[in-house]
């Protein structure tokens, strides 16, 4: 038979958790407003400003005033990979986000000029 103990002590053990977390959370440092803000690329053009190819490929893209370096890998004239590395404005590296429609506008650009 259940006795009144035994369904106090996990009712009391839950509430003590919950309590727990709840000071937790109020004794958080509160958000303050970020140094670097995220920066959304778009441009009507990228260009392929400068190329190397070692190993790897690297290559400089010009998207109005930011460059954007990148590493990839061409296969039969199509870009096969690409990885953005940095991206910078006037010398100055920018947190960026770079979404998918762009990402396919610079990788036509590279394999635009490949050689």
């Amino acid at each position: 038979m259940i006795t009144k103990s035994n369904i106090l002590k996990p009712a009391f053990i839950a509430a003590s958790i919950s309590a727990g977390i709840a000071v937790a959370y109020a004794f958080q440092p509160a958000k303050v407003a970020d140094d670097n803000p995220q920066v959304v690329i778009t441009a009507q053009k990228y260009e392929v400003l400068k190329r190397t190819c070692h190993e790897t490929c690297l290559a400089t893209v010009k998207a109005g005033e930011y460059d954007i370096y990148v590493e990839y890998a061409l296969d039969d004239g199509s870009v096969e990979f690409m990885d953005i590395l940095n991206v910078f404005k006037a010398d100055q590296v920018v947190n960026a986000y770079i979404d998918r429609y762009e990402i396919e506008k610079i990788n036509a650009a590279i394999a635009g000029g490949a050689k």
